[in-house]
């Protein structure tokens, strides 16, 4: 599916989920040895045992899931000593044993659905399932994950308890459920019913609650992410959130988090959702910095995020106009390197149909094109027809460990950065090739981008003759359509 623009790097691993603040609290406290968050232990005494273990880790991983066993068989009631089993199992699978990853896994989650009466287990539970599907990810079999969503998501479901402490946890296990299922083509229906249950319990609870409302902007906005899981509920969501944070911000107008989630929405529904209008783009942003101009006095977050949405507004200020591009020749390249190719020269290109794309490592709706440029490559590359990316310089490194890109805290050499973009598309199996911009390039200007994914189809002469910023499927059925005209290819009935 193509899907809308994406433009702000904070989009990075938009498929993660977001876990409330106090249960990531709690995770850290109980893994990281937080001496103020030990539920049922002595504070010294928990530290030693936690210090203990992480010691015979290092030294001996079988040893330390005995010494563990032993400690648990002593006190089986003890959340403190339960949930060190998720470092057990993060040390597991990072040596490639994901079955005894997931056992401890499995025995932990089976403690917290034993013990739902605590709220640590209750908000435990979606933190377990998270570390679930690391494992899942490393180990590419999400059958344990998936497993566990339905196990939590049922204990949670029985218990029908209505406080702020359930409703949280429960939410995010919904979210997951109703993708899991999605994701399986299992039962279209029942996960759109759950995604309906849950939104319209965390609406009719969060007037009354700041933490239900925040608990109702993230699980929306965990609705609206470029996980295809989410295409059945997209767009509703995304409707449903820009009217959503108003109405937060409205009802806890000094609440710092409202304050943030609404400026964080307003960005992406400026940066990635609306960008089919320009004009009316413009009028939002104007709206929205003039909303957010007094928040950001006394909000930092605020002030930050304001600032990106006032440069973007220059940025689309200074790009072309569309109108002004289509009928008219490409205008010039401004290539600092090759990625895929050696060197190509814009000349050997004339008489084939090419496909421009702007895009990003870090866009998750640019990732989400590729499977439509495979295979627009591979149908129509015999006919004519050729794929050329551009991107630019983000100083981003590429991670051989985890398989993904990243922003470097250092300079990244520009060479390196190619290396880096190089990797990246052998791992999502794209063989076009690709050009980065020099520094302070104008040529994306040029183009009339205003957000990524950008596309520019140019006929056999080099002239322009379709424009498109990513606007859903209806936008790669027309860019084919295109492709097939200039390529005299009609579309088989």
């Amino acid at each position: 599916m193509w899907f809308r623009p994406c433009l702000s790097s904070a989009n990075i691993r938009s498929r993660a989920s977001v876990w409330s603040l106090v249960a990531m609290i709690w995770l850290a406290a109980v893994t990281f040895g937080s001496v103020a968050q030990a539920q049922d232990l002595e504070i010294e005494e928990f530290r030693r045992l936690h210090n203990e273990l992480r010691e015979r880790m290092s030294e001996d991983l079988g040893d330390a899931e005995s010494y563990l066993e032993e400690l648990i068989v002593k006190s089986p009631d003890s959340a403190d000593l339960n949930v060190l089993r998720e470092s057990l199992a993060s040390r597991w699978s990072a040596e490639g044993k994901f079955d005894r990853a997931n056992s401890q896994l499995n025995r932990l989650i089976d403690f917290q659905i034993s013990h739902l009466d605590e709220e640590s287990n209750r908000y435990g539970i979606p933190l377990t399932i998270q570390t679930f599907e690391q494992v899942a990810e490393e180990s590419g079999n999400y059958k344990a994950f998936r497993d566990a969503v339905g196990r939590g998501f049922e204990s949670l479901s029985a218990a029908k308890s209505g406080d702020v402490e359930h409703l949280i946890p429960w939410s995010q296990l919904a979210v997951l459920k109703a993708q899991s299922l999605a994701r399986k083509s299992e039962d279209e229906e029942a996960a759109k019913a759950i995604v309906e249950s849950t939104i319209n319990k965390l609406s009719g609870a969060s007037s009354e609650s700041v933490e239900v409302t925040e608990a109702l902007i993230r699980t929306l906005r965990s609705l609206s992410s470029y996980d295809p899981a989410n295409d059945l509920w997209r767009d509703k969501s995304i409707e449903y959130l820009g009217t959503a944070v108003k109405t937060a911000l409205d009802a806890f107008p000094d609440s710092m988090s409202v304050q943030t989630g609404f400026a964080e929405v307003e960005y992406m529904m400026i940066t990635q959702w609306e960008q089919e209008d320009p004009e009316a783009t413009k009028t939002r942003i104007d709206e929205a910095v003039a909303r957010l101009n007094t928040l950001a006095l006394k909000n930092r977050s605020v002030n930050a995020i304001l600032r990106r949405i006032v440069l973007h507004r220059e940025r689309m200020t200074a790009a072309k106009s569309v109108s002004t591009l289509v009928g008219e020749e490409a205008p010039e390249w401004d290539i600092d390197g090759w990625v895929n190719v050696f060197e190509l020269d814009r000349e050997s290109l004339k008489g084939k149909v090419v496909l421009i794309d702007f895009w990003a490592m870090w866009c998750g709706p640019c990732i989400a094109t590729f499977p439509h440029l495979r295979e627009w490559r591979e149908e129509f590359g015999e006919e004519g027809f050729e794929i050329v990316g551009v991107t630019q310089y983000y100083n981003f490194r590429w991670d051989e460990e985890t398989s993904r890109a990243s922003r470097a805290s250092e300079e990244v050499d520009p060479a390196e950065e190619r290396e880096s973009i190089d990797k990246f598309l052998q791992h999502h199996q794209l063989e076009h090739p690709v050009m980065v911009t020099p520094k302070n390039s104008e040529m994306s200007s040029q183009y009339g981008v205003q957000g990524i994914p950008h596309v520019v189809i140019l006929d056999q002469q080099g002239v322009v003759q379709l424009v498109k910023t990513g606007a859903g499927e209806a936008t790669a059925n027309e860019i084919e359509a295109k492709i097939r005209e200039l390529l005299g290819n009609k579309q088989e009935s």
